[in-house]
């Protein structure tokens, strides 16, 4: 996820649900320390599921825009076999 994208749509999340914004700050008050480490980062269940669903609801690539580099052909000489073995004269 693009972070910015990403953090602009958790704030977004957690300004419309104020239980749950009150709920992932009582989680992060209980940190303590100077320096928060990604173990700490971790272990904190809630702030992990507030991230989750941000990216689940909010995709960082919802699609993708894709480039042919070579163009692919389709033999039409002989007939084309299905994944169920049977045979087609037609694409459709």
């Amino acid at each position: 996820m693009l972070l910015s994208t990403g953090t602009a749509w958790a704030l977004f999340a957690l300004a419309q649900a104020p239980e749950i914004q009150s709920k992932l700050r009582s989680e992060l008050l209980e940190v303590s320390g100077d320096e928060i480490t990604m173990d700490t980062l971790n272990s904190l269940p809630y702030l992990d599921a507030v991230v989750r669903e941000t990216m689940r609801l909010h995709a960082p690539v919802p699609n993708s825009t894709r480039i042919v580099l070579k163009d692919d052909f389709i033999p039409l000489s002989a007939p084309i076999v299905g994944k169920d073995g049977k045979k087609s004269d037609s694409l459709l």
